[in-house]
């Protein structure tokens, strides 16, 4: 029997897929929420194979920072994240630390979620088409001298300004969380820890 937790603000998402899954024999939904701060507490307690979570279920959530943190503890969780957002840095980042799969909810993944569970708790990658494009992008890109996107390098610039998370996020319309994702991957690109030694890094290189 493979387990499955759902972590979604949606609750729309966890009751289409729980009607489902509960027509699968070989599949159970043992738990759901629509609290990202929740996750490993509820992984700890349910023990699912397979965790679907969205990438941005609350602002302050820092996706990079749950998956990292759910492999070291959990390193036999199939996490895949769900998401409306497509940014290719932030697929490739986030297979790098261990997601196995990313779907678009654009895609038409519901009508074939038991197929999907069944591949990521055999250890078989899934992504929707859409990701699999943007892979393609990010892994072009790391040969090109421009290390950043076009958003990565918005970010910095206000950075450099003074503004905070929040303040960044309310310019660019978009939440903290992914601010902090893709300052996750700036850092990454860089090779630093900071977002002072990544100012200094990216004014050395002129990239802002």
């Amino acid at each position: 029997m493979i387990r499955v937790a759902v972590v979604d603000d949606h609750p729309h998402v966890a009751i289409a897929l729980r009607a489902l899954l509960d027509e699968t024999p070989d599949i159970q939904m043992v738990a759901e929420s629509r609290r990202g701060g929740d996750v490993a507490a509820l992984v700890r307690r349910t023990r699912p194979d397979v965790l679907l979570l969205d990438l941005f279920i609350e602002p302050e959530f820092d996706a990079l920072a749950a998956v990292r943190g759910l492999r070291a503890d959990f390193p036999g969780l199939k996490v895949c994240l769900l998401s409306a957002y497509l940014e290719p840095s932030l697929v490739r980042d986030l297979l790098q630390a261990g997601v196995y799969g990313y779907i678009l909810k654009d895609d038409d993944y519901v009508s074939k979620i038991a197929t999907i569970v069944r591949d990521l708790a055999d250890g078989r990658v899934y992504l929707s088409p859409q990701a699999y494009e943007a892979l393609a992008q990010a892994t072009r890109a790391e040969g090109d001298e421009q290390p950043l996107s076009e958003r990565e390098i918005e970010i910095l610039r206000l950075a450099k300004r003074g503004l905070r998370n929040p303040q960044i996020a309310q310019a660019l319309y978009i939440s903290s969380g992914t601010v902090r994702n893709h300052l996750s991957a700036i850092y990454r690109k860089l090779g630093v820890h900071s977002r002072h030694e990544a100012l200094q890094i990216a004014d050395e290189r002129h990239l802002i």
